[in-house]
């Protein structure tokens, strides 16, 4: 097949990693990959590194005629099969570009939140094939919404390399540590993602300061940046002020190890008030640490409560600091829940899983007759 994978979006975080595994796993399976990205977007620096053809437009808003006009002069010089768009807002420049030809929309909805402008988009979702959606409460909220249709609407969960989770030596780890400014034998507790409201970090660092009397030496790092101009930072130092954990609570940044940091993590912490799905939850799985995550959004369909981690209310740091206290307290308990953690990334959320799923949903708005095995399903 000829894919071309769009988006628009200039950071680099869980959607576009999800598009870049998948265009450099189809590549691999023998298709024609192209990626269509904004110039001065992360994935415009990060693409190439990884074998792939990308080229640049400059998809200013959903509603930008020249860049409709360059696309679908694009996707004919390619002989493009299938346009894969993976944000709302580049869903108009798929459809009306596509018009007269015979490449076939695929989209991803990668977010739980409504559509914006839903009454001006929903006639452009009619030009769309298929629709895959990350994990079944995003699907929810799709067909609740009524953006796609049922019979078209694929759940397709984001799968891990083997060799994308390499566990790092000790030396390594230790240097790692030592980077964040934790001692090697201090009890570490991680966040990885984006500062914002949305990721419940509050909540975490309200369960430190629940925590703090019985482990002083607890560390909880934060690796990440804040949303430019959001002051939400700030925020989050004012409450640490207040809280008196100043001492545990660490800011690490952005960091470029961040897809394997959770190594060095005892636990890893996803407090968001509702993840889409939980790429940073599954990176921490596969990395053997166990992970206490909240039960809203699609995070209950990679954890089961008890077996890989734990799950808690958005915005409960009485029930978060509970659950830490129970792995900060039992070592044990943390290696049976980490190595369960690999057994469920293996069985559940490989690549080689995700890719066979989307190979599906492409054959299937292609029209190509499925394999004798039949549908693949998430």
């Amino acid at each position: 097949m000829r894919i071309v994978q769009l988006s628009s979006m200039m950071s680099f975080y869980g959607g576009e990693v999800h598009l870049a595994s998948l265009a450099s796993g189809m590549q691999t399976r023998g298709h024609d990959v192209t990626c269509v990205v904004r110039p001065g977007s992360e994935m415009e620096r990060v693409l190439p590194d990884l074998g792939l053809n990308v080229c640049v437009l400059p998809l200013l808003d959903w509603f930008d005629l020249s860049s409709v006009a360059q696309l679908s002069r694009l996707l004919r010089g390619l002989k493009c099969d299938i346009l894969h768009s993976h944000l709302p807002r580049d869903y108009f420049l798929s459809a009306v570009s596509t018009l007269g030809s015979p490449v076939v929309n695929v989209g991803t909805r990668h977010q739980l939140h409504p559509l914006s402008h839903a009454f001006l988009k929903r006639p452009f979702l009619n030009r769309f094939s298929e629709f895959i959606a990350v994990s079944e409460a995003v699907g929810a909220g799709l067909l609740e919404g009524a953006m796609a249709d049922a019979s078209h609407l694929s759940v397709v969960h984001h799968g891990l390399e083997k060799t994308q989770n390499a566990l790092m030596g000790m030396g390594t780890l230790r240097r790692l540590r030592m980077k964040l400014g934790v001692l090697p034998d201090v009890p570490l507790v991680g966040f990885v993602g984006r500062l914002c409201p949305t990721k419940g970090v509050d909540t975490l660092i309200k369960a430190a300061g629940i925590l703090k009397k019985r482990w002083p030496l607890l560390k909880i790092v934060l690796v990440g940046d804040e949303t430019k101009g959001t002051g939400y930072r700030t925020h989050l130092e004012k409450l640490i002020r207040s809280l008196a954990v100043e001492d545990i609570v660490i800011f690490a940044g952005y960091l470029p190890e961040a897809r394997k940091i959770s190594q060095v993590f005892d636990i890893q912490v996803v407090p968001s008030v509702a993840e889409p799905f939980g790429l940073v939850t599954l990176e921490a799985m596969a990395a053997g640490v166990p992970v206490v995550v909240t039960n809203s959004g699609g995070s209950p369909e990679i954890v089961r409560d008890g077996v890989e981690g734990f799950l808690f209310g958005p915005g409960n740091e009485e029930a978060l600091a509970r659950k830490l206290e129970s792995l900060l307290d039992s070592p044990g308990l943390r290696q049976e829940m980490g190595q369960r953690g690999l057994q469920r990334i293996a069985e559940s959320f490989s690549m080689p899983r995700m890719l066979d799923c989307t190979e599906g949903v492409y054959r299937r708005a292609l029209k190509i007759e499925e394999p004798a095995e039949g549908r693949q399903s998430a």
